[in-house]
């Protein structure tokens, strides 16, 4: 089933840069809800797609013969659908709406008096390993990245917002800055922020997404399936769901729970404690099953004191104090390495 169309106005304001932002995403998620080969466009570059896009937009326009003096209709969607696909045939343009082609807004440098701006590269980390990696953005801010998580930005950050392309499961400890807000998209869902700890769990082969907030608040939008504008605002112990095929945003209030998710911080003390209390103590305070490849690692000892620590911080300070490894699945940990002497 597709999305309703867009109101021809919605369209020719997009096309003269008039648009707000709420109704620039609306008009861009249309846009890649067309059907079409969803590989064509990830062997352009930037600069060509964005070229294509306009130029189709053009087409769409011309052939529905819009212009100022005329009076504004709302068009059906099949009869706009089926104007938009015959110009995409005409033009050889496959649309797909995936993180993939999503593109990345321009961010600009200046070089000598002579030389035009150049666009700022965009970076791409992806978490290949087995661990849970921390990795920092251009402004400080830090996301730690589960397992086959990727995030992709240009190697600065606008002047007037912050923008990050993510799939996976990774959790955001964003930096204050009321000047610039923090934007994330998943697929057809976008977080914004100012500055706050949440975890985005955007998983396509799980067909939900998911955003658990910490600290802070955050405003999540998603397109519905009558292209409906959806909305919802977090607080501090709330979750959103966003169903990837009913394209469906609910969202809810969790109730207190004995055992925490691994983002959630606790305090905890460990003195000369062995590893497999140790293991005990941290399975009955979080959502995770531990193991131990080598039995003999359960008799070593571990002293430490966790103040408001989540988690993956207290997992690496606890390897790196014994000198082992660990790996995880979902919330399945096995810790590697030798038994103490």
């Amino acid at each position: 089933m597709k999305p309703n169309g867009i109101p021809p106005e919605l369209l020719e304001k997009y096309l003269s840069g008039e648009c707000t932002d709420a109704e620039k995403e609306l008009v861009e998620a249309w846009y890649a809800s067309l059907q079409g080969e969803p590989r064509y466009l990830d062997h352009l570059p930037d600069a060509e797609q964005d070229e294509l896009r306009h130029e189709t937009f053009g087409n769409i326009r011309r052939e529905l013969n819009l212009t100022e003096e005329r009076p504004v209709r709302r068009l059906p969607w099949h009869w706009l659908a089926g104007i938009a696909a015959s110009i995409l045939v005409t033009l050889g343009i496959f649309l797909a709406g995936n993180l993939k082609t999503m593109r990345l807004p321009e961010v600009t440098v200046k070089g000598q008096k002579s030389d035009p701006p150049k666009a700022l590269p965009v970076t791409t980390f992806e978490n290949t390993g087995k661990q849970i990696v921390r990795h920092r953005l251009p402004d400080g801010s830090v996301v730690s990245m589960h397992p086959k998580s990727t995030i992709k930005y240009r190697t600065a950050f606008a002047d007037n917002k912050r923008f990050v392309m993510f799939s996976g499961e990774g959790f955001f400890d964003v930096k204050k800055d009321k000047t610039r807000p923090f934007n994330i998209a998943s697929g057809d869902m976008v977080i914004r922020v100012l500055g706050t700890s949440f975890n985005v769990k955007a998983i396509e082969s799980q067909k939900k997404f998911q955003v658990d907030v910490v600290t802070g608040s955050v405003q999540v939008t998603a397109a519905g399936k009558a292209f409906d504008r959806q909305e919802v605002v977090l607080k501090p112990q709330q979750q959103a769901l966003f169903e990837l095929d009913s394209k469906k945003l609910t969202y809810k209030t969790l109730p207190p729970q004995t055992r925490k998710e691994l983002y959630e911080p606790v305090t905890i003390v460990f003195e000369e404690t062995p590893l497999s209390k140790v293991i005990e103590q941290l399975e009955k305070r979080f959502n995770v099953s531990i193991a131990l490849t080598n039995p003999g690692l359960a008799r070593c000892g571990l002293t430490a004191n966790f103040e408001s620590q989540a988690f993956p911080a207290i997992l690496e300070i606890l390897c790196t104090s014994l000198e082992v490894t660990y790996t995880i699945s979902d919330n399945n940990i096995t810790i590697n390495g030798e038994p103490c002497e």
